[in-house]
């Protein structure tokens, strides 16, 4: 499954010391606003350039295994800002900068060195221009990383050490010119048309003496001159022959490394001690005549020339102390507003920017005249590294242990982090050789959160010493499987042991020391593995070797120990015993488990033949997963599973009962779906761990509706005043002996909290309440704030968060701390009416902070909050709302006024960042963390919202002892009902403040968002992702979801809905290539690249591997059915007055999308054609039953009925959605508890509700359609006896208790519209009892909803049932299987009153329209008699004519009853009685 079906959201600690970050790479975006960075390690650093010089870390971007190679752009479309990057082991990944998502990534068998964006004439973007250790130029689409275009040489082919593409002046082709490694100079030309060909041959080439060059760079201005620079010397040749014209040999002790163009006449060149040199060229070079023509004396030339050599007359240079320990990367960029920059990276991670000046010929005859060592130097324009960042913050970012060891322990580095989350513990090695284990949550509160009540002493930590050095890697192995105990914690250190410890006592347990060096890795066998190696675990040492340690013996099973090169991965075959180990080299060893014995060593296509098999036989190679790996380890040892595993934490309850029932290996199932998980990350081996936690919204979402399921049982019995003993919380039983009970009796202090596993509900109200406190947006409604710390029990926080974006295959990007302050020094130069340049500690008293901002939409300005906004008034009275409990005031605002300490200036100014972080910065980091952020805080709040009494607050509330309310932290408020009804009517007070909280939260969030962040700062979700979440897995998501993309299209309006149609409907199925189309049969060739699990198709992500062109493509129509879909089902054409009355003000006026309207229906029937395909196609491997997309389409039909129905076959559709409804009430349970429903549940709880949205839309059109379908059924049914089982089979007659459920809802909803087609209501009524039940009970007993209408009478005795209808007619239905209706003409107008006597012989009917009430004898006279032709009218009277007007409601006009077997009652509705006999 594809990773992002489940919405991660990671946030990082960073902690003092900043990443290492050793540049290998550097570029420039076209505008110069962003700088991007790749380093030796694989990471990439995205930079913000502001316009006055200042750089600005934005986000660190993880993927790539290996160093940096080089870096281009990836698109020149302003709304796709991409960047390509390679590394050195042929991985390529594209990326968007602007959040660090990870859009495509492939891995190539060739390794480039240089890349060159290029947007070719006959290309819609760029192109990748790429060379490297291959010896062709290969043309790639970035967007696809295909290679489009093979340039090859003929003559003397060779690796191409520099390329570079220019377009000729006076043609529209394209050149490409390139030089050999050993100096061949080629061009290959590329028409301007279409190339048909993949291989591409040069035109013409030239061998000069030119060996291994850097770069080569085209003159851009005229087209004339080739600047070539090789480390000796750099070289201007002439373009059109390449004749040398001038050379410049490198300074002493220095090696050029590259160049480029300034103008015409001037060059830049750079050398590796990272120094700029600016050069004038000769002028004769820009006349174009070559140096040998200008050295011949015969010339005239010769006599009067310039000087034939460049001369400097600038140097760039930082001029630092510091030496460099390998060469700076650099650049030349020039942005488009004509500015020109040199940009270096070096190995400290400093950024060094240089802005070039011009300089004119008058100063530069100065220079000429100066002494020649002399240059004049520019200083750099911007010069910052990451931690020179760190240190200018107000307050370092926050680590895992800041603040809660000891003084004397500060400086200790963490080198190794694992979560224990069945416990909620986090474990860190640090490099003294301590192990220290903590609560995971409270200490993230500690550090992230402002709050009063966990302090550092009241955080239990427990220590382990034992190893002598670094910890190096921690396993705990009951993690990956429950076949472990769950006390055994593994840690091996840089003293080469491995030691068992037990983590409840604190007790070492065993040591191993089998390895000759520092271990690097542990991890656990698969499940499949033989009794012995499975209570085993696997070591890995730096001294290349292998071990096998049993937890269980307490002994080494296997030393692997003869591997020459580190080991790079680990296999297993455990059907056949192996432990197959893949070294740096490429050879494999493959060892027997059981005995020891080293089977084999093989290298080459054998040994990855091998590799890829093992992959086949051990289905569990997902337990190479360990999450003490760091990020680097990980990455490099491809383990993509540690980070699959994050991306995808999913609920396999469903696979775990697969698993369950298939035999004795489920007590072996990993445990997955945990709301929180924590990793540590590292740059370089040499860093301490930074900490990433991964908040998992559907697990979360989860657990707290468990949690809600237990409250709402205690709930329940407090309301029935009944006392509890005892209760299940998180599987393990509390029995409280108090008369209240109390969920999760963890208290915060030492005394009482046991040293066992706290309980499962106590940590995931914590997990919930980080979450939401981080997400909120605090500070645009200073009301709804209030609210949150003091009812909902949010706290504020501390400092701005670091946020990140999981993307596809654990790529990951994290923000970096100090990017808010780019935001914050605009906003407070806008709020001051100062320009604030850059503060630091120094001059920060130069700006007077106050509390944070009020934003353009806070309450301040008058407009009234949004608690008014919803409410009309104040819900509660203000006092109760928002004092909190204790009375103090929980602000910590700062008078402006009051004198200020010095350390208080900065904790005031944090303050201020902090609230403009969340105000405004956060909001503007991408659309994609807008969306996950607005997802993850609706849904939750929803799920919160439907609990109980859900408030995270701490401390017990209100102990007033009359009262006797406790709050347990878990936030359900119990009590132990004293006599009074006071209690009562607090805890409904209570409950209703907490509910009313949740709810404005999601509100804010949903709806008001945009406009009180302001639209500058806000960068709006994006409309796809929703889509996709139209049907989630988890209901709260898919409702949040929804509620999102709706309120986003209506924000953007008519204008941003119709671009939204145009952008999408191109990929509608009825436009697209058939082969590529969803909608047409899986081609039999096509099948195997289609086993995607089609949910990835609606998912947040692609799938992992390369993406075919046909799943890419399927994917686009997929979410352009559902974007089209909601559009045209919710703002399609008018809705017709009489069925929404109460929705005309809000869209009367309102103009349909392109294309939806009645006169312009193209997209709504295309879109309908696709819904309906989607309904009703029968399963296949490419679009397999009850998937989300077809969950969308049948919930979409359902929505837009009345816009699609012109355009369906409207019997198919309801038999369609009806088949999926068959068996409904065993299939979707009552209350779900927000676990996901299965997927079967899911598609028959969606297709009820469209069922039930179609019927009330369009009345009509379904009671006629389904009336048609009951006499098609009939006529078959009396036709063909023989065929009995085949009819029992129809949809009609398996769906039949669903129908009624329908009808039984529109007689409700709209008995109007039923009653004008009464006929064949009854008809499908009739057709979904049971005849005999109907026999033996009656009508009013099965279906008492239709014996509410006056003109329908059923009679016991008879056994027959009488309709009046609407063209006056008399229907009669006989009580047996198939029988047809019988019609007599009885009235002029609607009958609307029918009833039988009580023996069922007579029968009275009346119509207002005629004014005659008409009595029928109904008894047969002969045996065989036919009751039509015995059923005839022996009496009529007038009746005075009753006064109807358009608003009469005919259905309660009159009443028959009859008094006697002889004597009927008219009632009328102004209350007169008249009698009537036969």
């Amino acid at each position: 499954m594809s990773g992002g079906s489940s919405i991660v959201v990671p946030m990082v600690l960073w902690g003092k010391y900043a990443p290492t970050h050793c540049i290998s790479a550097i570029l420039s975006t076209p505008d110069m606003k962003n700088i991007i960075t790749g380093c030796n390690d694989g990471q990439i650093c995205i930079w913000d350039l502001t316009d006055n010089g200042q750089l600005y870390p934005r986000s660190m971007l993880f993927g790539h295994t290996t160093s940096i190679s080089c870096l281009a752009l990836g698109s020149n479309q302003t709304t796709q800002p991409y960047i390509v990057s390679a590394s050195e082991n042929g991985e390529m990944c594209l990326w968007d900068i602007s959040d660090g998502r990870c859009i495509e990534h492939t891995k190539m068998s060739q390794v480039h060195t240089d890349m060159v964006s290029y947007h070719f004439s006959n290309t819609k973007d760029y192109r990748l221009v790429c060379n490297g250790y291959y010896p062709e130029v290969l043309i790639i689409n970035p967007l696809s990383f295909e290679v489009m275009i093979c340039l090859s040489s003929k003559v003397v082919p060779d690796w191409i050490s520099a390329c570079c593409v220019l377009r000729p002046a006076t043609k529209d082709d394209d050149v490409v010119l390139a030089i050999s490694n050993s100096g061949t100079v080629k061009v290959w030309t590329l028409p301007s048309s279409e190339i048909k060909a993949k291989i591409v041959f040069e035109d013409e080439s030239k061998q000069i003496r030119c060996l291994n060059a850097q770069t080569l760079t085209c003159c851009s201005a005229n087209q004339r001159t080739v600047l070539i620079v090789c480390s000796k010397y750099w070289q201007i040749y002439d373009a059109s022959d390449f004749t040398l014209l001038c050379s410049e040999s490198n300074r002493v002790g220095e090696r050029w490394c590259g160049g480029d163009f300034i103008s015409v006449d001037r060059v830049i060149v750079w050398s590796n001690e990272g120094k700029g040199y600016l050069y004038k060229l000769p002028t004769n070079i820009s006349d174009n005549k070559s140096i040998s023509q200008i050295a011949d004396p015969r010339s005239s030339e010769y006599r009067h020339h310039q000087p034939t050599s460049p001369h400097a007359y600038y140097i760039l240079d930082i001029y630092s102390e510091q030496q460099l320990v390998c060469t700076p990367a650099m650049v030349f960029s020039k942005s488009m507003n004509g500015r020109k920059g040199l940009l270096r990276g070096d190995s400290d991670g400093r950024v060094v920017i240089w802005m070039l000046p011009e300089v004119s010929e008058k100063q530069m005859t100065l220079v000429r005249q100066e002494s020649f060592d002399r240059l004049p130097a520019l200083p750099p324009k911007t010069s910052t590294t990451l931690q020179d960042i760190w240190d200018s913050l107000y307050k370092y970012p926050p680590g895992v242990l800041e603040g809660l060891c000891a003084e004397d322990e500060h400086h200790l580095r963490i080198t190794s982090t694992i979560y224990i989350p069945s416990q909620g513990k986090m474990v860190c090695g640090r490099q003294n050789g301590s192990i220290i284990i903590l609560p995971a949550t409270q200490s993230i509160i500690f550090q992230l959160l402002e709050n009063n009540q966990i302090s550092k002493d009241s955080i239990s930590q427990q220590m382990l010493d034992g190893h002598d050095g670094r910890v190096t890697c921690l396993l705990y192995p009951f993690n990956e499987s429950t076949r472990y105990e769950p006390q055994h914690l593994l840690s091996g250190g840089a003293d080469f042991s491995v030691i068992l410890w037990d983590i409840f006592s604190g007790y070492k347990i065993h040591t191993f020391t089998v390895h000759g060096g520092e271990l690097t890795q542990m991890i656990v066998p698969p499940a499949n593995c033989n009794v012995r190696i499975l209570s085993s675990i696997c070591s890995v040492a730096s001294d290349h070797s292998v071990a096998l340690l049993s937890l269980k013996e307490r002994k080494c099973i296997l030393l692997a120990g003869r591997h020459l090169f580190p080991v790079h991965t680990i296999r297993w075959r455990p059907l056949d015993d192996f432990m197959v180990v893949s070294c740096n080299d490429g050879t494999i060893y493959v060892w027997q488990m059981e005995t020891g014995h080293l089977d084999r060593v093989v290298q080459g296509i054998t040994a990855e033949e091998i590799l890829n098999n093992c992959d086949e036989n051990a289905a569990p190679m997902e337990n190479l997963t360990n999450p003490s790996l760091t990020l680097t380890q990980a990455l490099k040892r491809r383990n993509f599973a540690t980070f699959r595993n994050l991306a995808q934490q999913k609920l396999q309850s469903h696979q775990n009962q697969q698993q369950l029932s298939q035999g004795p290996k489920a007590d072996y199932v990993k445990p997955t779906g945990f709301p929180m998980l924590i990793q540590g990350v590292r740059t370089n081996t040499r860093d301490p761990d930074a900490h990433v936690v991964f908040f998992d919204t559907e697990s979360l979402i989860g657990l707290i509706a468990k949690a809600k399921e237990k409250a709402d049982t205690i709930g329940q019995k407090i309301q029935d005043k009944v006392q509890t003993s005892g209760l299940t919380v998180g599987g393990r039983d509390t029995s409280t002996a108090s008369r209240g009970s109390i969920i999760s009796t963890a208290s915060t202090t030492d005394a009482t909290r046991p040293d066992s596993i706290r309980l499962q509900t106590n940590i995931t109200m914590e997990i919930a309440q980080i979450f939401m406190s981080c997400l909120h947006a605090w500070g645009l409604d200073p009301d709804l704030d209030k609210l949150c710390l003091n009812k909902l029990g949010l706290l504020k926080p501390q400092s701005p968060i670091s946020f990140g974006l999981l993307s596809r295959q654990g790529h990951m990007s994290l923000m970096l701390p100090g990017w808010h302050k780019r935001v914050c020094h605009s906003e407070l130069a806008d709020l001051k009416g100062v320009t604030v340049s850059k503060i630091r500690q120094g001059d920060v008293k130069s700006v007077s902070f106050a509390e944070p901002p009020q934003p353009p939409g806070g309450s301040v300005s008058g407009k009234p909050t949004l608690l008014a906004q919803r409410m009309g008034s104040m819900p509660f009275d203000d006092e109760e709302l928002y004092s909190s409990d204790d009375g103090a005031n929980n602000d910590d605002a700062f008078d402006d006024s009051l004198p200020v300490p010095e350390k208080h200036i900065n904790a005031t100014a944090l303050q201020q960042e902090t609230g403009i972080f969340s105000t405004k910065a956060r909001w503007q980091i991408s659309s994609a963390v807008t969306t996950q952020h607005l997802l993850s805080v609706i849904s939750v709040a929803n799920t919160m919202m439907s609990m109980s009494c859900a408030s995270f607050l701490m401390k017990s509330r209100r102990k007033k002892k009359k009262q006797g309310v406790v709050t347990g932290h878990a936030g359900i408020i119990v009590t132990d009902v004293p006599d009074g009804d006071n209690t009562d009517d607090m805890l409904t007070m209570q409950q209703a403040q907490i509910k009313q909280g949740w709810s404005l939260l999601a509100a804010l969030h949903c709806v008001l968002l945009p406009e009180l962040v302001g639209a500058s700062h806000y960068k709006p979700p994006l409309l796809e992702m929703l889509a996709r979440r139209w049907q989630d897995r988890c209901l709260e998501i898919r409702e949040a979801g929804q509620a999102l993309l709706l309120a986003e299209l209506r924000r953007i309006g008519l204008e941003g809905r119709k671009a939204i149609v145009d952008e999408w409907s191109p990929f509608l199925p009825m436009y697209v290539d058939p082969n590529l189309s969803l909608l047409s049969d899986a081609q039999k060739g096509e099948e195997e690249d289609d086993d995607e699990d089609d949910e990835s198709m609606m998912a947040g992500d692609l799938p992992a591997h390369k993406v075919s062109v046909s799943f890419e493509s399927r994917r686009k129509q997929a979410t352009a059915i559902v974007m089209l879909g909601v559009v045209g089902a919710e703002f399609g054409h008018e809705i017709e007055p009489s069925r929404r009355k109460h929705e005309e003000p809000k869209k009367g006026g309102r103009k349909a999308p392109e294309g939806f309207s009645l006169t312009n229906y193209s997209l709504a029937r295309h879109t309908s054609k696709a819904l309906t395909f989607l309904l009703l196609t029968p399963p296949s491997s490419r679009l397999p039953a009850h998937t989300p997309i077809r969950r969308a389409a049948i919930d979409l039909i359902g929505r837009g009925f009345t816009v699609w129905e012109p355009y369906l076959d409207v019997s198919s559709v309801l038999l369609g959605l009806l088949e999926l409804c068959i068996d409904s009430d065993q299939i979707v349970p009552s209350v779900t508890y927000g676990l996901p429903l299965s997927p079967v549940a899911d598609a028959c709880r969606t297709a009820r509700h469209a069922l039930s949205l179609i019927a009330t839309a369009r009345p009509a059109a379904f009671i006629i359609t389904m009336a048609k379908e009951v006499a098609r059924y009939n006529a078959q049914a009396q036709n063909a006896q023989s065929q009995h089982t085949h009819l029992q089979n129809l949809v009609l007659v398996r769906a039949r208790q669903e129908i009624q459920h329908i009808l039984e809802l529109m007689v409700e909803k709209m008995p109007n519209d039923i009653a004008d087609i009464f006929v064949e209501t009854v008809d499908v009524v009739v057709h979904c009892l049971d005849m005999g039940q109907l026999k033996s009970k009656g009508l009013q007993e099965l279906f008492p909803a239709i014996c509410r209408f006056s003109m329908v009478s059923a009679c016991n005795q008879t056994k027959r049932i009488w309709v009046g209808a609407k063209n006056g007619n008399l229907a009669l239905y006989e009580m047996k299987q198939h029988s047809k209706c019988q019609l007599i003409s009885a009235h002029q107008g609607p009958v609307i009153a029918v009833c039988v006597n009580p023996d069922g012989k007579y029968l009275c009917t009346f119509s207002h329209v005629d004014s005659r009430l008409k009595f029928w004898q109904t008894a047969s006279s002969s045996i065989f008699g036919i009751g039509s032709q015995q059923t005839k009218c022996i009496r009529q009277y007038s009746v005075p004519k009753i006064e109807v007007t358009p608003l009469t409601n005919i259905l309660k006009l009159v009443r028959l009853v009859w008094i006697d077997n002889k004597t009927v009652v008219l009632l009328t509705v102004d209350g007169s009685e008249t009698k009537f006999s036969i």
